[in-house]
């Protein structure tokens, strides 16, 4: 196997060993899956076997954020696993991701608390509906290891993911389009 290009990966995902995964060290496994199906030499930056403090002060919260945000500013690209049991640390660790202007791969299975062919909201339902903020953090979402291997081959080729990597500025965006566009609705609707 030729490794091509090595890129720095911060995995974000729940830690917890009472998550799917069984334990709180997947992702070393999750990242030599990825570095075999992308031909990528993967650097995971949140690896247990290189914590530099071995276990974890969970009750301190600026060691825990501070060691995340550390690691997420050093890395090339971050990616979520959007598991049906995602921590609220994931979900803050993609907003860090855009604050430190990071292309962010988001991986949500079809049919999968993120990803369903239909949804139904207060009596609507919805086709092909991603949760909208999946949909307005990532800069690309894929369904599975094997589309996730692909864009990590092609990100380490600098094919995707190069230009219009979403920042914190998505946000001012889409409360100006809020504004813009339903403000005014919802003002009538409420009379």
């Amino acid at each position: 196997m030729k490794i091509m290009k090595q890129v720095k990966v911060y995995i974000a995902g729940k830690i917890s060993p009472d998550s799917i995964f069984k334990t709180e060290h997947w992702r070393e496994q999750f990242c030599q899956q990825l570095e075999l199906l992308s031909k990528t030499k993967i650097v995971n930056l949140y690896s247990a076997k290189t914590q530099p403090f071995g276990n974890l002060n969970e009750s301190n919260p600026y060691f825990i954020v501070g060691l995340d945000t550390h690691l997420l500013k050093q890395a090339d690209l971050v990616i979520v696993n959007l598991t049906d049991d995602i921590s609220v640390g994931a979900s803050q660790e993609m907003l860090i991701a855009k604050y430190f202007k990071k292309p962010l791969i988001g991986l949500a299975p079809k049919g999968g608390r993120f990803v369903k062919e239909q949804k139904q909201i207060w009596g609507n339902t919805y086709e092909n509906w991603t949760h909208p903020f999946v949909a307005l953090s990532c800069d690309l979402i894929v369904h599975n290891l094997d589309d996730l291997a692909e864009a990590v081959q092609k990100f380490a080729r600098r094919e995707i993911l190069q230009v219009n990597i979403k920042t914190l500025s998505y946000l001012d965006e889409v409360s100006k389009i809020y504004e813009d566009e339903f403000l005014e609705l919802e003002k009538s609707i409420q009379k």
